[in-house]
């Protein structure tokens, strides 16, 4: 039978990054590959050493010590998140990583045996990994509840609303001449009507004269601050008044804008599966929930006595 190469050694190299590992549980002195399952425990069978009692379907059995069902599928989707490469989705994949979990669970109850956990690097890694789930837990828990009103999702909104509007691009004519007078007799003739391509390929001393002044997709990163000023206030197909720029006087006409309209609550944002709604929703709760553990973690540090040596640290 064909295996992935790469898989145990992947297995044993990331035994302890979850939470539902098994073997840190039984540190802890909970039963081996349970799973906080409300079905009635497995009986235990006498082996080389005595099992605790085990809540789940059981899948294998190691000197007595079980791998159930629920905490198989666990892993499964614990490694190919870490790896999406790795497709555990057919019976032969599944009765290879089984094997493999053997495998590690044959070194794990070895190293136990030879009272690895007893080291100190060992003890210390285990109450790290203990502190961090209890962390987490409290997280949850001091979180759980809290919810966002629509009123608030409207009002957030309603303040913010431009910031959901889609970029504004703008394609852009210019002519550009070296005195005010040449500029007021330009723009005396775009308003009699005359052609503005036109009269940029006949006056304007700038490089896009030769395509009638036209600029293309303005990027506001190349352009002086007066320019997008004047800009950001034409619509589709408004001349500008004459202002003055680098390179002598200007007039602008803008062609084309495309976006820069402010979407509904009900509208779907572009490149996402959120509405606006959702969104706001989303970033309000994880406020909401940020400001809480912010509340938790400074009222635990007036309380607490905490004492620093600063010194050490320079």
């Amino acid at each position: 039978m064909l295996r992935k190469p790469g898989v145990l050694l992947l297995v044993l190299a990331t035994a302890f990054m979850f939470a539902g590992c098994d073997q840190l549980k039984g540190m802890f002195q909970t039963s081996l590959g349970s799973t906080g399952s409300t079905k009635t425990a497995a009986p235990a069978e006498t082996g080389q050493h005595a099992a605790q009692p085990v809540y789940g379907t059981v899948l294998a059995k190691v000197n007595g010590d079980t791998i159930t069902l629920e905490s198989f599928d666990e892993k499964v989707k614990n490694l190919q998140a870490l790896s999406p490469e790795i497709k555990i989705n057919t019976p032969e994949a599944k009765k290879s990583y089984l094997n493999d979990l053997i495998t590690q669970e044959l070194i794990y109850q070895e190293a136990k045996a030879r009272g690895i956990e007893k080291q100190k690097d060992v003890k210390d890694a285990v109450e790290e990994f203990k502190k961090g789930v209890m962390a987490r837990q409290l997280i949850m828990d001091e979180t759980k509840g809290i919810t966002v009103e629509p009123s608030e999702i409207e009002a957030f909104y309603n303040q913010y609303k431009q910031a959901f509007a889609s970029a504004r691009q703008v394609r852009a004519r210019e002519i550009v001449v070296p005195t005010e007078q040449a500029a007021k007799d330009i723009l005396i003739q775009l308003l009699q009507g005359g052609d503005f391509a036109a009269l940029a390929k006949e006056r304007s001393i700038d490089a896009s004269a030769s395509k009638g002044g036209d600029m293309g997709i303005i990027n506001p990163a190349e352009q002086f601050d007066k320019f997008n000023e004047v800009i950001a206030t034409l619509d589709a197909g408004a001349v500008s008044p004459i202002f003055k720029g680098p390179k002598g006087y200007y007039i602008v006409k803008v062609e084309e804008v495309k976006g820069g309209q402010i979407p509904q609550l009900t509208d779907t944002l572009p490149d996402t599966n959120m509405t606006v709604y959702d969104q706001i929703k989303n970033g309000l709760l994880q406020q909401k929930q940020a400001q809480r553990i912010q509340d938790l973690t400074d009222r635990l540090r007036r309380e607490g006595k905490i004492e620093i040596k600063e010194e050490l640290l320079r």
